[in-house]
C-alpha cells in the first residue's frame, strides 16, 4: 500500500477510480472468481508481491486486489498473466468506498489490511483507514456467521505501535468482534513491509477477527 503520507500529500488528481467503475466491475469480478469456495481480499495491494504469491501458494482460492496506482495494478495483472494464474485479479480504487463498491456483501473469507499509511501526525489522523466507518463496511463484506461456516475473517497488520492501538480502540468501540488465531489452515507468504520491517527488527502489531456469535 502507498504511504502517501511521506510525501505529506493527498493522491494527484486522475489516480482515483469513480465507484461507479467499480461497481460495474463486480461483474469482472464475480465471472473471475466463479467456481472458487474461498475468496479473499488483498486490500492496498501495493507492487502485487502477496497477492501473486498467495495465489501460487493456494491455488483453489480466489484474490482479489485493491491498489490505488494504475502502474501497480497494470504490472501485477501482467504478471499474473505471465505466470498463468487465474484465480486473482487486481482492480484500481482508492480508500474505503473502493471496497464498498467492489466487492459484494457477504463475499469474502479473508480481508486483509497490511501496513495502510500511519498517518503519524495528529493532525492526519482522519485520514487514517482502519476507522468505525470502514470497520462497518469490512463487516458487510465479509461471509457471515451460520451453522454451516465460521464466518470471514479481518486481518489487520501494522509496524506503527500508535495506530494499532487505535485499530484497537476502533473495533472495540464498533463492538461484535472477536480476535482469533493469526494462523490458518493456508501458506502465507510475507509482504513487501512486513519483509522491510522484519529485516530491521522492527516490532509489528497483528490481529485477526471474526464477528462475534450473537447471544
Amino acid at each position: 500500500m502507498v504511504r502517501l503520507s511521506e510525501l505529506d500529500t493527498l493522491p494527484l488528481p486522475g489516480r482515483r477510480v469513480p465507484n461507479q467503475e467499480l461497481i460495474l466491475a463486480r461483474e469482472e469480478l464475480l465471472a473471475k472468481a466463479s467456481g472458487f469456495e474461498r475468496i479473499e481480499c488483498d486490500f492496498g495491494a501495493a507492487k502485487g508481491k502477496f497477492l501473486s504469491e498467495s495465489a501460487v501458494l493456494n491455488p483453489a482460492v480466489f484474490f482479489v486486489g485493491i491498489e490505488g496506482l494504475s502502474v501497480r495494478v497494470s504490472r501485477t495483472n501482467k504478471k499474473k498473466a505471465r505466470l498463468g494464474l487465474k484465480n486473482g485479479a487486481v482492480w484500481r480504487g482508492w480508500g474505503k468506498e473502493s471496497l464498498d463498491a467492489l466487492i459484494p456483501d457477504g463475499f469474502l473469507d479473508t480481508l486483509h489490511v497490511s501496513f495502510p499509511d500511519p498517518w503519524p501526525k495528529h493532525r492526519h489522523w482522519f485520514r487514517r483507514l482502519v476507522n468505525r466507518e470502514f470497520l462497518e463496511i469490512a463487516a458487510r463484506k465479509l461471509k457471515p456467521l451460520s451453522e454451516r461456516i465460521s464466518g470471514g475473517v479481518l486481518r489487520l497488520m501494522t509496524d506503527h505501535p500508535g495506530y494499532f492501538i487505535a485499530m484497537k480502540d476502533h473495533l472495540a468501540e464498533q463492538g461484535g468482534w472477536e480476535e482469533t488465531s493469526w494462523e490458518d489452515e493456508l501458506e502465507r507468504p510475507i509482504t513487501e513491509f512486513e519483509t522491510i520491517f522484519l529485516a530491521k527488527d522492527d516490532p509489528i502489531g497483528r490481529i485477526a477477527l471474526k464477528r462475534a456469535k450473537r447471544p
